[in-house]
C-alpha cells in the first residue's frame, strides 16, 4: 500500500522549532518508517525543512519519497494549504493519507486517518488571538467529517470530538503517544547550562509557552505564597518556553513579585533546546504545570521519565495521563497550587514515592506500542 503522510507540521531537529504538535509528529513518523516494512511511503514537508531533519527520518529507505510543499504565509491560504496541497497528494496516487496535525485540505477526497490533538480553541476560543475562524468554522469540522478514522491522542480529546461535533465513538480510536527523553548528562553539560542560565540552588519549573492559556500568573501566585510560608527557603522558579500571546502581564507580575522577595527569584529563561530541557527538567527540585487544558500534556510524562515530582491539574487530559503519579489541584486556584508545591516539597516519603510512581507510569507510554497500535489502522 502506498500511504502519505503529510509532513507538514514536522520538528526540526536543527532549527529546534516545533512544539508539542510538531514534536508527536516528528517521534510518530520516525518510529513508524523504523517499524512498518511492508508500505512504500510519500512523505510531504515544507520546503524549508532541514536537510539533517530529513536524513534523521528517511536514512537510506528507499520506500521513502520525499516531497518538498511551498509554505504560505497568507492568513487564509486557501490555495497552497488546500487546492494545490491537495492536487499534489493526488499526484502520487495513494491508497491511503495520514493527517498526523489536526487537519485535512479541503479538496483532498481520497481515503484518511485524521490525529486530533486538542480542541480546546472551541472549548475557549477567549484564550486565542484571533479565534482563527476560517480553521475553527470550516477546516477542522470538514476534516472531521471526511476522514475515515479519527485518532484522539487521549481519551479526553475522543469525549471533546464526540460532543462538539456528534461523532459515532466507533469512527474515533484512543491511541497514546510516545514519551521519549535522554536522561544521561556529563556533570559538566548540566553545570553549563545551569551558568549560561545563571541558575543557582534549588528550583521549581515550569516548561511552555508564556500564554494565558498555560495559566503562569497562578503559578507565580502561588509560588510567592509558598515562599512567603517558607521564608528560610532559598527556593527558585525557572519559566521556560516561548512568548505567546499576551505573555506581557505575566513578566508585570513577575516583575512585581520578584521586588519583595529577598533571598529568591522567579527567572525566565526563553526558549531552551532539547538537551538543555531534559537537563534543566531533570535537575529540577519539583516540575509544575499548571495548564488550564491540555490534549495530552507531554511535559508532564516527560518529567515523570526524568525522575522528577510533578505536580500538574485536575482538568482536560492531565488527570488522565498522570493518574496517581502526580499531585493533582485544581488550577483554577492559587492557593490549591501553593498546596500542592507545599505537600510535595515538605514531605520526603511522599516525594519518593512520587518519582517511583513516575517512573512507572511513563513507562506504559512508548512510541513503539503507539505505532503498533496504530499499525492496525493500516490493513
Amino acid at each position: 500500500m502506498r500511504i502519505g503522510i503529510d509532513c507538514r507540521n514536522f520538528y526540526d531537529v536543527t532549527a529546534n522549532s516545533g512544539a508539542g504538535v510538531e514534536r508527536y509528529v516528528y517521534h510518530f513518523v520516525k518510529t513508524l518508517l523504523e517499524y512498518d516494512r511492508g508500505h512504500e511511503f510519500v512523505l510531504f514537508f515544507y520546503s524549508d525543512i532541514s536537510p539533517e531533519t530529513i536524513h534523521k527520518v528517511k536514512g537510506e529507505n528507499s520506500r521513502i519519497r520525499i516531497v518538498k510543499v511551498f509554505r504560505s504565509e497568507a492568513r487564509i491560504p486557501l490555495w497552497n494549504n488546500h487546492f494545490r496541497f491537495s492536487k499534489i497528494l493526488k499526484k502520487e496516487k495513494l491508497d491511503l493519507a495520514i493527517f498526523p496535525a489536526n487537519t485535512i485540505p479541503l479538496f483532498y477526497h481520497g481515503k484518511s486517518i485524521l490525529v486530533i490533538h486538542d480542541l480546546a480553541i472551541y472549548l475557549h476560543p477567549e484564550w486565542f488571538p484571533d479565534r482563527q475562524w476560517f480553521s475553527t468554522r470550516i477546516v477542522v469540522p470538514h476534516s472531521i467529517r471526511r476522514a475515515n478514522t479519527i485518532v484522539a491522542v487521549s481519551q479526553n480529546t475522543k469525549e471533546d470530538i464526540m460532543k462538539l461535533f456528534r461523532v459515532p465513538q466507533e469512527k474515533i480510536r484512543v491511541i497514546y503517544p510516545g514519551v521519549v527523553v535522554k536522561s544521561s548528562y556529563l556533570d559538566e553539560e548540566i553545570a553549563k547550562v545551569k551558568q549560561k542560565y545563571d541558575i543557582r540552588g534549588d528550583y521549581i519549573l515550569y516548561l511552555g509557552t508564556i500564554e494565558p492559556r498555560k495559566n503562569i500568573l497562578s503559578l507565580v501566585k502561588a509560588f510567592s505564597n509558598y515562599l512567603f510560608e517558607h521564608e528560610e527557603e532559598k527556593l527558585n522558579l525557572v519559566l521556560a518556553g516561548v512568548k505567546g500571546w499576551k505573555f506581557q502581564e505575566v513578566f508585570q507580575k513577575l516583575n512585581d513579585v520578584n521586588r519583595r522577595l529577598v533571598n529568591s527569584q522567579i527567572k525566565y529563561i526563553g526558549r531552551i533546546s532539547n538537551r538543555e530541557r531534559n537537563i534543566l527538567i531533570k535537575n529540577s527540585k519539583l516540575f509544575v504545570f499548571p495548564s488550564l487544558y491540555e490534549g495530552f500534556g507531554f511535559p508532564v510524562l516527560e518529567a515523570m521519565a526524568l525522575g522528577v515530582p510533578v505536580v500538574t491539574g485536575n482538568n482536560s487530559s492531565l488527570a488522565e495521563v498522570a493518574e496517581e503519579a502526580a499531585v493533582l489541584v485544581d488550577v483554577s486556584d492559587a492557593n490549591d497550587i501553593r498546596r500542592g508545591i507545599g505537600k510535595v516539597l515538605g514531605d520526603k516519603l511522599l516525594y519518593h514515592q512520587l518519582i517511583a510512581k513516575g517512573y512507572e507510569r511513563v513507562s506504559k507510554f512508548t512510541w513503539e506500542e503507539m505505532v503498533k497500535k496504530f499499525s492496525i489502522l493500516l490493513k
